[in-house]
């Protein structure tokens, strides 16, 4: 799907998504993760609540990657794969260092982007169901936040928050 408008800020002849990845949420939350360009189309993945694969979207603007919500499932405490927001961010090989974000949900940033999860137990007959924790991971490529790491938590740990808050609703956790 191509989305455009003339109404932008210079430099971003595109409009920013009504809403992200099919979450309603504010657009002042994520509206500074678009950077210029003139065309912007959203990569569907599977849907939020889907109990197996991965989920959210990525955004291009002119053919590149540059927002990216993405959520997974993850085993508590792998020790293969990344089950912390830490984890996460350390799998990226970034310089930066995870910085915990404060919240209801357990959230870490870097500077290009933040990681909540939340322990998501599932009924005793699912057949996944020791994939018991949910990740979600904002993530926004070239964009001037990048540079600014105290704006960058602010910005990446409130999205976090708000994007976990939305995401938990829809998964098949047990208890919730």
């Amino acid at each position: 799907m191509v989305l455009s408008s003339c109404s932008s800020p210079p430099g971003r002849d595109y409009a920013v998504p009504d809403d992200l990845c099919g979450l309603k949420i504010p657009q002042r939350y994520y509206s500074s993760l678009f950077g210029p360009g003139k065309e912007i189309e959203v990569d569907k993945l599977w849907r939020w609540g889907n109990g197996t694969a991965s989920q959210g979207c990525d955004y291009l603007v002119d053919g590149n990657p540059k927002v990216s919500v993405v959520g997974r499932w993850a085993k508590r405490n792998d020790t293969v794969a990344a089950s912390t927001p830490a984890e996460a961010i350390e799998q990226r090989n970034t310089r930066d260092t995870p910085k915990k974000y404060p919240g209801r949900y357990d959230v870490a940033t870097w500077s290009a982007g933040g990681v909540a999860a939340i322990d998501c137990p599932r009924a005793e007959d699912d057949p996944e169901k020791e994939y018991n924790r949910f990740l979600v991971d904002v993530y926004a490529n070239d964009t001037p936040l990048n540079d600014d790491p105290d704006r960058a938590h602010k910005v990446f740990g409130k999205l976090a928050q708000t994007v976990m808050s939305k995401v938990v609703r829809k998964l098949p956790c047990t208890g919730k």
